[in-house]
């Protein structure tokens, strides 16, 4: 088969949707198949011609955005400003922004539909969000084009007028309807999923199609019980639905030894306040790294004793961590902030892991995941 990927993010960034899409091409061109990249960001000091002969697909760059190699913090997205009434203001902008536009959604959707070339001969057409921009932008080419021999699929990851995270206008779920008119298929990782896409595309479109892996290619550590507990959390900070506060506020009560191990792939304000509050309650016990590479973070927290998952306040959204989880065999505590049992959280900690969440991580290998697609043509 011929298949085009559009994705905002792509190896080597430190982005779910970034292992989503270079997993996936990966795996296609090991199964035979003509394989073309468009990417939205480039990263500077990679060599995208090496890597195009090293893995043999092909890469397109749209450069909407630039990044440089290993940079953990986000661009373009707070003030450097300290004073706390531009801050307000500063961030009354962001939320009307993207409450009323969708941030840079309706001026940059176009200029990758302009940029974006897809082959007549294409049998496969995969649009990757986080941002809803590359789904939209592939509905402005599909409509604009015409593909007949092209099989339009959006992958979706997380709802987006539907989004409990970023509320949007009443007007969003309009445009959506109309953008998932233009695809054949909408992938989403989760059945959990399927309620927040019912009201802006038929349930016949929806397919469901996990974050796919290549569990050999990922090194684990040959575990030994640490003398002092040792237990961590990887992923990102939401205010609303995972705000791992709870937790850090529990600890710091706790007068034993411990140490508390938090990977984050960068910094930003809102998760910055509230570690701040914390890093001199904890002191050593509490270990910040930010940016660490997926392979190298999997092996270090399969030296854990156990893992922490704070699960979002929803159903709707399913984080690829707990496959990461899942690879690195170690058990794994699962609370909310609206629910955190701090009885099983001290068996845990006592090393009975009889509470451990089950995690099947066989449904998320990646030849699976791309047989998956391919089965849709």
């Amino acid at each position: 088969m011929k298949i085009h990927i559009l994705t905002a993010c792509f190896y080597p960034e430190l982005h779910p949707r970034a292992f989503r899409a270079f997993e996936l091409a990966r795996e296609l061109v090991r199964q035979g198949d003509e394989v073309h990249v468009s990417l939205l960001t480039k990263v500077k000091g990679v060599d995208y011609q090496a890597m195009q002969q090293e893995y043999g697909f092909h890469i397109y760059i749209i450069e909407l955005y630039t990044r440089q190699l290993g940079q953990t913090d986000q661009t373009g997205l707070s003030l450097t400003s300290v004073n706390p009434v531009k801050q307000k203001f500063y961030s009354i902008y962001r939320w009307l922004l993207e409450y009323l536009l969708a941030g840079n959604l309706f001026r940059y959707a176009p200029k990758i539909a302009k940029q974006l070339t897809i082959d007549p001969d294409t049998d496969l057409f995969i649009s990757l969000s986080t941002p809803f921009m590359d789904i939209y932008a592939g509905a402005l080419y599909c409509r604009k084009h015409h593909l007949s021999n092209t099989l339009f699929i959006a992958d979706s990851g997380d709802p987006f007028s539907g989004s409990q995270q970023t509320k949007r206008a009443f007007y969003m779920r309009w445009l959506e309807r109309w953008v998932y008119k233009q695809y054949n298929f909408l992938a989403i990782p989760t059945e959990g999923a399927i309620p927040a896409y019912s009201k802006v595309i038929p349930a016949e479109k929806i397919c469901i199609i996990p974050q796919g892996f290549d569990f050999k290619a990922t090194p684990l550590a040959k575990y030994q019980n640490n003398s002092i507990p040792t237990f961590a959390y990887a992923g990102v900070f939401y205010q609303d639905i995972r705000n791992p506060e709870f937790l850090l506020a529990y600890m710091a009560k706790q007068a034993r030894n411990f140490v508390f191990r938090i990977y984050l792939r960068h910094k930003d304000p809102y998760t910055e306040t509230i570690l701040d509050k914390y890093r001199g309650l904890l002191g050593s016990k509490l270990q910040i790294q930010y940016g660490v590479e997926r392979a190298k973070l999997i092996y270090e927290l399969s030296q854990c004793d156990f893992l922490v998952n704070v699960g979002n306040n929803n159903s709707t959204q399913l984080p690829s961590k707990l496959i990461d989880y899942g690879i690195t065999k170690r058990p794994v505590f699962h609370c909310t902030a609206d629910h955190f049992d701090q009885k099983v959280f001290e068996q845990f900690f006592a090393g009975d892991y009889s509470a451990a969440i089950p995690i099947d991580i066989a449904p998320y290998a990646i030849t699976t995941i791309a047989q998956q697609f391919k089965k849709l043509r």
